[in-house]
């Protein structure tokens, strides 16, 4: 069995490697647009389900109002409270005689609707993608545990990585013949 590594290391090695792939994906997913500015939003209520669902990240591109559409999902300031952003489906729009324009947006699982303007050389965002539950990692890596799990976990993995290493060399090719071997 020269040169095979046990069965449980394979697994384990194919397990961080599938980790590290998927990771690396999600990560392409969300952060390849803001090379093309678009920007991702996390989405943290259920106002959307079941076509947005809490912790799915919302891809939006920046448009001019006048290039939404009813129908559109667009990621706006909350009229009522201008920190924070939400993300909707447009019920109406209407461009008013002062040049800005008037929306009407709704949550698809909400029975009220916001009435908000913006200027018609603004920008909102509009929804291209989202990718599910991501999210949740983001908001969860915000908080002191998270952002020590996120980085701490990895590390112990490394470091006991390199400890078996260490402890447990592997045999280099051409070494460790068996008994019996004519040199």
């Amino acid at each position: 069995m020269t040169g095979m590594q046990p069965i449980p290391r394979q697994i384990a090695t194919g397990v961080v490697w599938a980790i590290m792939v998927t990771g690396a994906l999600l990560a392409l997913a969300i952060a390849g647009p803001l090379a093309l500015g678009d920007h991702p939003q996390t989405d943290l209520t259920g106002s959307m389900e079941p076509t947005i669902s809490p912790g799915d990240v919302v891809i939006n591109e920046q448009i001019a109002p006048a290039e939404a559409q009813v129908g559109d999902i667009v990621t706006f300031r909350d009229p009522e409270q201008q920190s924070k952003m939400l993300t909707h489906r447009v019920v109406t729009m209407k461009r008013l005689k002062d040049g800005r324009y008037l929306f009407v947006t709704q949550g698809d699982a909400n029975n009220t609707q916001e009435r908000w303007r913006v200027p018609g050389d603004g920008q909102i965002g509009r929804a291209v993608y989202t990718v599910p539950w991501v999210g949740h990692i983001a908001v969860f890596a915000r908080t002191k545990l998270g952002m020590a799990l996120l980085i701490g976990i990895p590390l112990l993995l490394i470091l006991a990585e390199e400890m078996l290493r260490i402890w447990r060399p592997r045999p280099r090719p051409g070494e460790g013949g068996s008994v019996g071997d004519v040199g």
